[in-house]
């Protein structure tokens, strides 16, 4: 276990979506489906914390800022940090956006607690956009097909704006 994934799991930190889109959110998540609904070209994301790591990402690749205002004022918690697989990559990039985010100087850089929260703040402000994408009313491309373009699409380089 890698130096970051041991701080931000050593604690329970909890995760949040925005709670006005939760039914929306659960559409594309595998564990919220019944039958033939649990086909990932239906509901690309198997956990929550795949559709919550979409989110982020969004928000980071698109320069959007994160939510001002605390997770627990609009989200609601899906699962805690303790309760849940994060690789060890995912928790390097999230200690690596809040120090971009943050700076090296803020004493919140080394406070999980703090990591986890800015996190939050950034999957709540990319889940619209997210679920924009999702529900394109493209029928030729499926839900799946719909997330893996979008997810490509966010690791292309920003056309720089002067």
């Amino acid at each position: 276990m890698n130096y970051f994934k041991a701080q931000l799991t050593s604690r329970a930190h909890s995760l949040f979506l925005p709670a006005k889109w939760k039914d929306d959110i659960q559409r594309y998540i595998r564990q919220h489906q019944q039958g033939a609904s649990r086909d990932p070209e239906v509901a690309p994301f198997g956990r929550q914390l795949d559709f919550w790591t979409l989110a982020f990402a969004t928000a980071v690749a698109r320069g959007v800022a994160p939510l001002e205002s605390r997770p627990s004022q609009w989200g609601r918690k899906f699962v805690d940090t303790q309760k849940v697989e994060m690789s060890d990559e995912l928790c390097e990039l999230l200690a690596v956006v809040a120090l971009g985010a943050l700076g090296p100087n803020d004493q919140g850089v080394e406070d999980p607690a703090r990591i986890i929260e800015l996190a939050n703040q950034y999957a709540g402000a990319g889940c619209e956009e997210l679920l924009l994408r999702l529900r394109d009313p493209d029928l030729r491309l499926s839900t799946l097909e719909k997330a893996i373009a979008f997810s490509k699409e966010l690791a292309q380089p920003r056309p720089k704006t002067d």
